[in-house]
Parts: structure tokens; C-alpha cells; sequence
């Protein structure tokens, strides 16, 4: 005892000499609103990162479960001509993907409230209430130990949840983190030491410190209102916003002691990424407060459930529906414990929701009990009602609440909130046990129904700004969710109903296949070989040939020729002058239009790129037969493999993607891959867009956003990045096309792990598996590809070891950890084709060799199509067009 008041007046005495010092007052207030919005911001990495693992998770239950029955469907479409057989179909895809939806439902659920807790951190950070740094914190805190029941949950989730952080501490994910940066985590777990002996130096050290502290014995800190006040209100108040400040102090002198040995750069980013880290404790504070808080508002609900059995019925039929359906996923997933775990969970927040919207009735205009405001005799909200009434059933003063603007004296039967005294009565209009007669009040089910399907919170008042957070939050999330399932039906509509499947491709030439025209609904392309007829015949070909898109203009209308120095006009419609096409004269990227890949022209590549969009085979055949009429080529089509290929399991099976060709020149002794890109009226095409890229749209939103993020590491941000995208346990090993060639074994290999099937073009392995390990292989190997197929092919390529140009294609560079690529790969395999203006090319960071182009098109939505990628190389580049003079014109 002696020996802890000794310690405590030394602690005095140096606290006082070190205090200006360290935390001078007038600079406090100076800076305290800059430094309170620094680690305001460095919330939201935490929160993009629970966003793409949500993301994630919804897409490993699309693609390992819906999409099978998607192809299903495809093989066996539904009958639209009748409106019954119409029902019929879509009653049958419901029940077919009911369990599935039901668990997407539960992962988005389950992804909401972690986010909403770390929107609640966010919030809690920025902002004051009543001089209290952390408001919410301190509120819930006080909460907890009003009484020992809801300390012993406190205690249990607290135990939990570290067990978990912990046991996450010694798996590779972090690992990963310490061996990299060995300063950084040093440095984070000494902030962290020197935090935790400031909080018990100032706890013990204040003035106001409760005399029987000291006492440990005779402690009962629960209920204890003096150490609860003495804790959440005047320790804190004074001392917890120097928590912000010692971080900070010990983060610059990290940095500057850093700065002699690993400079500047180095000193910036790694201090960052400690700002990020310092947020860790306070966010996991709040969910362990969190998850507190809801699971004692659920006893209190299923406590007030027990007291009023007689509602028991219209709780049940509130909930059945969706009972019904988690029960029926609980089933089909029965031997998946983690599943069924997590639709347990969000089957009792149902049922807890159905029992606060039945209290809310029972305490509105038509329920059984009236909360009202003396002055006006207007009935308070539902939400505040119910724990009026709940208190008031209970005979305590202890209303079951965290608020911030806002307490409740129950025996003075007052609300004071925002300075205002607010006298309440309450009324008893029917005797309580009256709950069955909700079932035959229509009103009952127009106030709770639409409430619970669009799962819809109780009221939330712990404070204004909360308030509007959790609103916004619950907005943005709802858009998101509306939006990818959107997307998910469209997919299954168009497998089912072959009348909404997407638009065709096509391709018209005239008799003599001297012209060639590809319509792709937005973009119009068309070959002339100097063979063909008359420029008037031409124009008149174009205008009678049987256009799918509607638009009817001139063939140059979409391009912009003012970057081109030349005295000739450009014709405004080719019927009147073809001869006028303004021409380069010389090559303006003479590194472009020269390159070639095993004899095969840059320009060739690109016609082979754009042939999977075709929409039947046979246009491919025909663009293939004009390509060797008047560019004097050989490709032809051979047969796909990518089904042909040991399964061993679901991981390993192949998807049945067939968005490639592989096209074979006899004379180069040459396999093309060329893989589509993306069909913008394909759902699916744009799930897979949205499943490859959806985390590094976000880590760019960021970059925009957070100060400094465009600094951080590349390291960093991919290992983020693969953490986000959740991949498979096992790491795949993918052969090299030079080892496949070379073995000496030519049986079938195992198919590709899949990914959960979100890795949809794991085809493309094993086909390239399959004629690797034949007799007689071709020599040489190149992938392609136009957007998404160029990214893929960039993939596919930096994994095995084949050369892939890509056309307008997203970057992998961030995304590389997902695919266990390394990024010397990436720079020695990948080309990559870039019009200007195109912003799908500045996705995901930048890798290998690169070409950039102007783009000639009048409009910057058009910078993307392949059609003004070809048009654009075939006008820039004289080499190109004197290696095939009998193409005269390309439009």
C-alpha cells in the first residue's frame, strides 16, 4: 500500500515537469482537429477491406453454387411464349438457388454489421461530445458496467474476440507483414506499450481517484457508480485524447531516426502504414463493445418475449418466411458447421428483430400502452417507447440504452435531451394479453412487414452523427447488395430465357469477299481489299447490308482527325472519296508498328484479338478466310480442350468457359489463344468483371481519397489485396508451356484449381496443358486478348511463361499476390496495347511492356473498342500497311 502511494506522488512530481513539454495546451488546440481527421481517414482502408471480403464471399457463393445451375439452365432454357410457362420458369429458378440466396443474404448481413462497427470506430474518432474525446467508446463503456450481467458478457466476447485476433497473429497472413516490415510491427508494439503505460500512469496518478482502488481486495468495480464516473467520465475526459498524441509523437520519431538509414520514401510509407495499425486496438474495442450491446438488446427482447407470451403468435408469423428459408439452408449446407453457424446467427438477429417490431406496435397509436409527451400529447417514437416501457415493466431506473444526446430519469418521468426538459406520461389503453388480436389488425402487418423485408433497423440513438452514419451506411450497403443481385438474376434470366441471352456479334461480307463489315452494336468496322469494287459500290455495300444496331452514319462520323497535320479533307462518307482517308506517311510509333511476335504483325494479332467476339463460329471462319484471301495468312481453328483434364474434386473442375479460340498458322508453326473480352449485355461477362476487379477499383477510390495511399508500397497493397480476395487454401502449380513441351509424359494432367470457380478461365490451363503434352506441340505459343481477355491473357501468360499482348487491357500488377505471379514476370511476358483516354487501362497498376496509341475517336467511351485499335494502327503505321497492300481501306 505504502509502496503504491510512494509511486504515485513520485509520478506527481515528473508528470508535471514532462506535461508542457510533451502536450503544450495551445498547440493541442491548434492541431487537434487536423490530427483527429488523420486517423478519421485511416478508418477507411479498414472499411474497404470488410467491404471486398464481404464482396468476395458473395462471389464464392455466385460462382461455386449459382453458376452451375446458370449452365444448367443454358442447356436446358426455359419456354417463354406463354405467360404460364413464363411463371413457371421463374418459380423454378427461385426454388433452384433458394438456399444459395438465403446464405447471400446471411454473408451480407453478417458483412453490414462488422462494417457498421467500423463505420461506428470511424465516426467515434472525429468527433467531441461534451469535451469527450471518443464519445461512444466512453458511453458504452459505462454502460457495461452498470451492472455485472451485461460485465460477464462484456468479459466472454472480449475473450473471444482476442482468442481470434490472436490466434490470426500466428498464421502466415500477418506473418507475411512481420517479415517484410520488421520496423514497422517494432514500432507499432512499442507505441502500443508506451500507450498502455501512460493509461495506468494517469489512471493511478489523478486526483480523483477513487481512495479503495488502491484497495484490490475490497474492489467491486461493477456497479460501482464512483469508479464508473471516475473512469468514463473524469479520467477520460482529461487524459484519452492524448492517446492520439503520444502515437503521433512516437510515429515522427520513428521517422526520424528511420530517415538516416532507409530514407525518405521509405520513412513516408511506413509511417502510414503505422497510422493504419494504431486504429487496430480502438477497432477492436469497439467491436468487442458492439457485439456486447446487440446481444444484450436481444435478452431484452426475448425477455420481454417471455413476460408477454401471448404475442408469441404474431412473432412467429412474422418470422416464418424467413425461417423458413434459413431452415431450408441450414439443411442443405448441414455438413458445412462454419454455414450453418452463420445462419444460426443471423436467424436469431431475425427473430429479435421480429420481437422489437411487435413491442414497437404494441407501444404506437394502435398498440396497447401510450408514451406521450405531457406538453403536446404527441406519442414519442416507437424505438424510445419500447425502452420506456421496458424499464418501466421492470420497476428500474436503468433504461437499457446508449445515448449521447439524450437521458432518461425514469423516476421524474423525464427526457432530457439537447437542453430541452421533456416531461412524458404514460397511458395503459388495453390490458396487456390482448396480442392476438395483431393477426386480425391489417394495420399490424402494414407497419411490421415492410419494416422486416427490407430489414429494416430499430431506431439508434446514441447520437446525432451516429445516427446519420448508420443511415447512410445502410443506404449505400442496401444500393450495393441491390445492385450485384441485379446482377446475379440478369445472369440467370439470360441462361434461362434464350430471348434476353446477348446481342450477336456479326459479320457481313459481299459475294466475292472482297469487303468485310463487323457490326458490334455500337462500333462499325469495315474491311476493303484493293480488289473490291468501286468506292460508290462500297458505300452502297455498307448501306444495304443488314445492320443489328440502329445508327446509320457515315463510317469516319466517329473519328476526330485533328491530331493529323495534312492538307487533305477527310471524307465524310465513303461512297463520295474513299481515296481521301487521311494517311500517315510514316510510322508515328515506330516501335508499335515494326513489332512483331514470331513473324506475325502487331496489326494481325489485333484482328485475331477481336475475333471472339464473334458471335457464332462460322463469322470467325469467315473473318479468318478473308484474312488469308487478302493478307495471305493460314490461321484456322482448332478444337477446344479444356474440359480434357483429370477432376479430382470441385476446386479442381473445369468451369466450361468457352470464351476463347485457339487459332493455328502451319507456316509459323504458331497457336494463337485469343480471349474475349467483355460483352456488355452479357450479366455474367460483367459478374466476371466485377469478380476480377472489384478490390482494386476500391484500393483506386482510395488512393484518391486517404493522404498518402499512393505511396504505400506495391508489396503492401498486393498482399492486401489477395487477403481481400480470399483465395483458395492451396496454392496452385501451373507447369510452364517450355516444361510441358518437354515432358516426356502425355497422359492427361489434373485440371487447374478453380478458386472456389471464380477463376473462370481455368479452361484456358488445361487446354493449354493439353496440347503441350501431344505429340508434336506447336513451337510457339501466344496468348491475346481485348480488355478483360487481355488482362487474362496477361495472367495465363505471366504464369506459364508465354508471351501475351493485350489490347486496352487492365492492369495486374496490384492483383498479381491473387495469382500467385511474380512481377518480373509480369514485365518480361506482358505487352500491352493502350489507346489514350481509355480509363479501363489505368486499373490495376501497370506491368510489362508498353505501347500507347491516340486515340482518334470523337467521344472517350469509344477510346476502348478494339475496332479503333485496329483502325488506328492500320492509318498510324506505313510498315503495316505496305506488309498487306491489299487491304486499301480499313473504317
Amino acid at each position: 500500500m505504502m509502496m503504491m502511494l510512494s509511486l504515485r506522488r513520485a509520478w506527481n512530481k515528473s508528470r508535471m515537469a514532462l506535461w508542457e513539454v510533451f502536450f503544450p495546451e495551445r498547440f493541442i488546440s491548434y492541431i487537434d482537429p487536423f490530427v483527429r481527421l488523420i486517423f478519421t481517414l485511416y478508418h477507411l482502408p479498414f472499411i474497404a477491406l470488410i467491404v471486398a471480403i464481404t464482396h468476395s464471399e458473395l462471389e464464392r457463393i455466385v460462382w461455386v453454387l449459382i453458376v452451375p445451375v446458370a449452365q444448367e439452365m443454358e442447356k436446358q432454357p426455359y419456354n417463354s411464349s406463354h405467360m404460364e410457362t413464363f411463371l413457371l420458369g421463374l418459380y423454378d429458378i427461385f426454388r433452384s438457388i433458394s438456399p444459395f440466396f438465403t446464405l447471400g443474404l446471411a454473408v451480407a448481413t453478417v458483412g453490414h454489421k462488422v462494417l457498421n462497427s467500423v463505420v461506428e470506430t470511424m465516426v467515434d474518432a472525429h468527433c467531441t461530445h461534451c469535451g469527450k474525446h471518443y464519445p461512444l467508446l466512453a458511453a458504452r463503456l459505462a454502460f457495461v458496467m452498470e451492472n455485472k450481467e451485461r460485465y460477464t458478457i462484456f468479459l466472454v466476447v472480449f475473450f473471444l474476440l482476442v482468442s481470434i485476433v490472436l490466434s490470426i497473429l500466428h498464421t502466415n497472413i500477418l506473418l507475411v507483414w512481420t517479415v517484410r516490415e520488421p520496423i514497422v510491427m517494432t514500432s507499432l508494439w512499442c507505441i502500443i506499450a508506451v500507450q498502455f503505460c501512460f493509461v495506468v500512469g494517469s489512471f493511478l496518478s489523478h486526483k480523483s481517484l477513487p481512495p479503495k482502488v488502491l484497495e484490490w481486495r475490497e474492489l467491486d468495480v461493477v456497479g460501482d457508480v464512483t469508479f464508473t464516473r471516475y473512469i468514463c467520465d473524469v479520467w477520460w475526459r482529461t487524459y484519452i485524447q492524448y492517446m492520439r498524441y503520444i502515437a503521433v509523437e512516437m510515429v515522427i520519431a520513428i521517422a526520424g531516426i528511420s530517415l538516416f538509414y532507409r530514407g525518405p520514401l521509405y520513412v513516408l510509407s511506413s509511417s502510414l502504414e503505422l497510422a493504419m495499425y494504431l486504429n487496430l486496438p480502438l477497432l477492436v474495442g469497439h467491436a468487442v463493445l458492439s457485439i456486447s450491446t446487440t446481444i444484450m438488446n436481444l435478452q431484452c427482447s426475448f425477455r420481454w418475449l417471455r413476460r408477454h407470451f401471448d404475442v408469441i403468435l404474431p412473432v412467429l408469423l412474422l418470422a416464418f418466411p424467413y425461417q423458413i428459408m434459413l431452415l431450408q439452408s441450414m439443411f442443405f449446407f448441414r455438413n458445412h458447421w462454419r454455414t450453418v453457424f452463420i445462419l444460426t446467427g443471423v436467424s436469431v438477429l431475425l427473430c429479435g428483430r421480429a420481437v422489437d417490431l411487435v413491442r414497437e406496435f404494441d407501444v404506437s397509436k394502435y398498440g396497447s400502452v401510450h408514451w406521450k409527451r405531457v406538453k403536446d400529447e404527441s406519442l414519442l417514437p416507437p424505438y424510445l417507447s419500447i425502452l420506456l416501457e421496458d424499464a418501466y415493466e421492470r420497476k428500474t431506473t436503468q433504461v437499457g440504452v446508449v445515448s449521447l444526446d439524450m437521458f432518461i430519469d425514469m423516476k421524474g418521468m423525464m427526457i432530457y435531451s439537447k437542453d430541452e426538459e421533456i416531461p412524458v406520461k404514460r397511458i395503459q389503453v388495453h390490458p396487456y394479453g390482448n396480442g392476438k388480436s395483431f393477426l386480425r389488425n391489417p394495420r399490424f402487418y402494414t407497419y411490421t412487414v415492410p419494416r422486416l423485408l427490407s430489414v429494416q433497423s430499430s431506431g439508434y440513438i446514441a447520437g446525432e452523427y451516429f445516427r446519420k452514419a448508420r443511415s447512410f451506411l445502410r443506404h449505400v450497403t442496401s444500393l450495393m447488395l441491390i445492385l450485384f443481385t441485379g446482377l446475379v438474376c440478369g445472369m440467370l434470366l439470360q441462361a434461362a430465357f434464350p430471348q434476353l441471352r446477348p446481342w450477336p456479334v456479326r459479320i457481313y461480307s459481299t459475294e466475292n469477299k472482297d469487303a468485310l463489315l463487323l457490326d458490334h452494336i455500337v462500333v462499325r468496322m469495315g474491311l476493303f481489299s484493293s480488289s473490291s469494287s468501286s468506292s460508290s459500290q462500297k458505300g452502297a455495300m455498307i448501306s444495304n447490308l443488314p445492320y443489328i444496331s440502329s445508327s446509320r452514319e457515315s463510317p469516319f462520323s466517329a473519328f476526330m482527325w485533328n491530331n493529323v497535320n495534312n492538307t487533305n479533307n477527310i471524307s465524310n462518307n465513303i461512297s463520295n472519296n474513299t481515296n481521301n482517308i487521311t494517311l500517315l506517311g510514316d510510322d508515328w510509333y515506330p516501335s508499335l508498328c515494326t513489332r512483331s511476335f514470331y513473324d506475325v504483325s502487331i496489326w494481325e494479332i489485333s484482328l485475331l484479338a477481336l475475333a471472339p467476339y464473334l458471335f457464332y463460329e462460322d463469322d470467325v471462319k469467315e473473318l479468318l478466310q478473308f484474312m488469308s484471301m487478302h493478307m495471305g495468312t493460314d490461321w484456322r481453328i482448332r478444337e477446344r480442350h479444356g474440359t480434357d483434364c483429370i477432376s479430382t474434386d470441385s476446386s479442381r473442375k473445369p468451369t466450361g468457359w468457352d470464351g476463347y479460340y485457339e487459332f493455328y498458322s502451319a507456316k509459323n508453326d504458331l497457336s494463337v489463344i485469343s480471349i474475349r473480352g467483355t460483352d456488355m449485355t452479357s450479366f455474367k461477362d460483367l459478374l466476371i468483371d466485377v469478380n476480377i476487379y472489384f478490390d482494386v477499383v476500391l484500393y483506386h477510390i482510395l488512393s484518391n481519397i486517404v493522404p498518402g495511399a499512393v505511396i504505400l508500397p506495391s508489396e503492401f497493397v498486393a498482399d492486401l489485396l489477395r487477403l481481400a480476395s480470399i483465395p483458395a487454401s492451396s496454392k496452385q502449380r501451373i507447369e510452364s508451356w517450355k516444361s510441358l513441351t518437354k515432358s516426356q509424359n502425355s497422359s492427361l494432367r489434373f485440371c487447374a484449381n478453380n478458386n472456389y470457380g471464380r477463376d473462370f478461365f481455368v479452361d484456358v490451363y488445361n487446354h493449354l496443358s493439353y496440347i503441350g503434352t501431344r505429340p508434336n506441340p506447336p513451337k510457339h505459343v501466344l496468348l491475346t486478348g481485348h480488355s478483360l481477355g487481355g488482362a487474362v491473357a496477361s495472367i495465363i501468360g505471366s504464369q506459364m511463361g508465354i508471351k501475351a499482348v493485350g489490347f486496352s487491357a487492365p492492369g495486374i500488377a496490384l492483383s498479381r499476390k491473387k495469382y500467385n505471379i511474380d512481377l518480373w514476370r509480369i514485365h518480361k511476358y506482358v505487352v500491352t496495347v493502350i489507346s489514350s483516354h481509355d480509363i479501363v487501362p489505368m486499373i490495376g497498376g501497370s506491368g510489362g511492356e508498353e505501347h500507347h496509341v491516340e486515340c482518334l475517336a470523337k467521344t472517350r467511351e469509344l477510346c476502348h473498342a478494339v475496332e479503333f485499335l485496329v483502325g488506328t494502327l492500320w492509318r498510324s503505321c506505313e510498315s503495316i500497311r505496305s506488309r498487306y497492300p491489299l487491304i486499301k481501306a480499313v473504317t
